[in-house]
């Protein structure tokens, strides 16, 4: 497993510390920039172990830890555990790389998953991206997120910029409304990862809710003509992070399966409860090597 560290102290000592040299605000971006993505992961994405299939897998950081220092979660567990490691089913071998992201608005509307996802999406050069976040009491398999957001939540700057159940809003991409149809289809291979034995159901999640209704939709044309509210992940950025990976696979051809699994919900760290989320969600992705 690669290593990782926290880099929000880190980050911290960057911006408060006066140094004893000269250093111009647009280095100290660079600087901050490099401790992001090297602390998150993103500039070790090196799949080297020689499987025969690569899986792409993002986890996401503990929501407000400045109101609760216990917070955990657990799709961020996930992907420092699974990082690096080799799975095998039926013979067929896959190494997953995973990638932590953070749960701020200013970096969704900067392009942060675009800028990840694209160079996959444009050389089909992975077999699987699965985005993962913390939700409800199973896991939910996300089938049809939805474009906007509509949680008055704030992130973890504690920014507001969500919309209303009444009002969702359309996301930024790099300044201007985020591309693309109100609601798009994820590509797992459901019907195997169902298959994961473990302590929680693993649901093919078909809910939405549009401006009309909140109802189950059997297929992705019965939501043509329909404006989000919630995707089946909600209206957050766990729904989002579904969304735009999605439809950026789809606006760049790709056929690289990709999809959202929302992992069951705890209170705090709770140790052995993730490790039962981890060794099921690993289980997952192993019953999908049988349809990649």
């Amino acid at each position: 497993m690669k290593s990782r560290f926290d880099p929000f102290g880190s980050s911290k000592v960057i911006r408060t510390t006066s140094p004893k040299f000269s250093i111009t605000q647009a280095q100290l971006n660079t600087l901050l920039t490099l401790l992001e993505e090297g602390s998150r992961g993103r500039t070790d994405l090196d799949f080297s172990s020689g499987s025969t299939k690569k899986i792409l897998l993002t986890g996401f950081d503990p929501f407000l830890l400045d109101r609760n220092i216990n917070q955990s979660n657990p799709s961020g567990v996930a992907a420092l555990l699974l990082d690096g490691q080799v799975i095998n089913y039926n013979g067929v071998s896959a190494e997953i790389n995973t990638v932590m992201v953070p749960v701020r608005y200013e970096d969704f509307d900067q392009g942060i998953i675009e800028s990840l996802l694209a160079p996959y999406y444009a050389l089909n050069n992975v077999d699987m991206v699965v985005t993962v976040s913390m939700g409800r009491t199973e896991f939910d398999l996300e089938h049809f997120p939805g474009k906007r957001r509509s949680v008055t939540a704030p992130d973890n700057a504690n920014i507001v910029y969500g919309g209303t159940q009444t009002n969702p809003v359309i996301p930024k991409l790099n300044g201007r409304p985020l591309p693309g149809n109100e609601f798009v289809k994820f590509s797992l291979p459901v019907n195997y990862m169902q298959q994961a034995k473990g302590p929680y159901k693993v649901i093919d999640n078909h809910e939405v809710t549009t401006l009309e209704k909140t109802y189950k939709a059997s297929s992705y044309g019965e939501l043509k003509n329909s404006i989000a509210v919630n995707g089946g992940g909600g209206g957050y950025l766990s729904n989002e992070i579904s969304y735009r990976s999605i439809r950026l696979r789809d606006a760049l051809n790709s056929s690289i399966p990709t999809g959202h699994i929302h992992t069951p919900r705890i209170q705090q760290f709770e140790p052995e409860t993730e490790a039962k989320i981890v060794k099921q969600i690993k289980a997952m992705l192993e019953q999908s090597l049988v349809a990649l």
